[in-house]
């Protein structure tokens, strides 16, 4: 065989077992694709988690869609929580796994009301009607009331939409920092009051990723590999061209306008939301035992997990070195 040939044949014997070194992983994420997925986008679209040997489905959620049933029989492999308190439903119910990064170092979690009607706190809105869903009763509720005095007499159900709210100028309703304020100001003009959650001090990360004990013990270079090109794809979303995630985004959900995207990312940028916190110091999606501490510390008081609950099993750092 000619050195030609030769060599030929070998890159495609190389190009054939890289191909078949991909490990296939699938990833729900949280709800339909959207600009607060972008960082993981942005790595599927660069290729980031093919060049260290994933070769990952990203799977959107949304309404009818139980991640968590999925995740706990197998259906993917990695799901994205919005709280922490998910990861640990998840054990509680009997299946092992771990964190093991959370792109959002500050819940986007917030409670709005209308300007001008006298609610300047989160104190202000003891007593009065709080529109919030089902989900919601036991993520940030039980915080609410154990720091702030809140009672379950001051739950009114949420649809989702935002029509109720607009009528009704002394309502309160939850929401998230990256949609609903910019979908009030669209319709009225004018920008709601905003009360984020975690600067009251709730300690919840969000856009958690989840793994199942028994894939990190098997297969913990894939995981390492997903953090990485995860934390890759995150930073180069949020400081360089969104492009290439913006195309994988629309073709999984068209339903992602411009102003709506450009709205997300400013929003992400200045409340810090991904490089805040802990990422300056320990990269994105950090994660430190002061913060796991503290949650369960919250759900401890809430009682919502009994004092000896284990937080340190719902977690892990390992793959999260600078």
């Amino acid at each position: 065989m000619k050195l030609t040939s030769l060599l030929l044949f070998s890159a495609a014997v190389m190009g054939a077992s890289s191909v078949q070194a991909q490990e296939r992983l699938s990833f729900l994420t949280s709800w339909r694709a959207q600009a607060e997925h972008g960082g993981y986008y942005q790595a599927q679209a660069k290729g980031y988690y093919r060049q260290c040997g994933v070769d990952l489905t990203i799977r959107q959620a949304g309404p009818g869609i139980n991640g968590q049933q999925m995740f706990v029989a197998g259906a993917v492999d990695l799901m994205m929580a919005s709280h922490s308190e998910t990861v640990m439903q998840i054990n509680q119910q009997g299946f092992s796994s771990k964190a093991v990064m959370a792109a959002f170092q500050f819940n986007p979690q917030v409670l709005i009301t209308h300007q001008g009607n006298g609610i300047e706190t989160f104190e202000d809105m003891k007593g009065k009607p709080i529109m919030i869903g089902a989900s919601s009763r036991s993520s940030f509720w039980p915080f609410l009331r154990t720091r702030f005095g809140f009672t379950d007499a001051q739950l009114r159900p949420y649809s989702g939409q935002i029509a109720p709210w607009l009528v009704d100028k002394g309502a309160i309703q939850q929401g998230l920092v990256t949609n609903e304020p910019f979908r009030i100001e669209k319709q009225t003009g004018q920008a709601p009051k905003v009360f984020m959650l975690s600067d009251a001090g709730w300690s919840s990360y969000a856009s958690i990723v989840i793994a199942p004990d028994a894939l990190i013990e098997k297969k913990p270079q894939d995981i390492q590999c997903f953090v990485d090109a995860s934390r890759r794809g995150w930073n180069e979303f949020l400081n360089g061209d969104i492009a290439p995630a913006l195309a994988l985004i629309r073709k999984d959900n068209p339903d992602n306008p411009d102003d709506v995207v450009d709205y997300v990312i400013r929003t992400l940028k200045e409340r810090q939301i991904v490089l805040g916190g802990d990422a300056p110091q320990l990269g994105v999606g950090a994660m430190t035992e002061a913060r796991w501490k503290a949650f369960a510390d919250e759900q401890v008081a809430a009682g919502l997990i009994a004092p000896t609950f284990d937080h340190h099993a719902i977690y892990t750092t390992r793959f999260l070195q600078p």
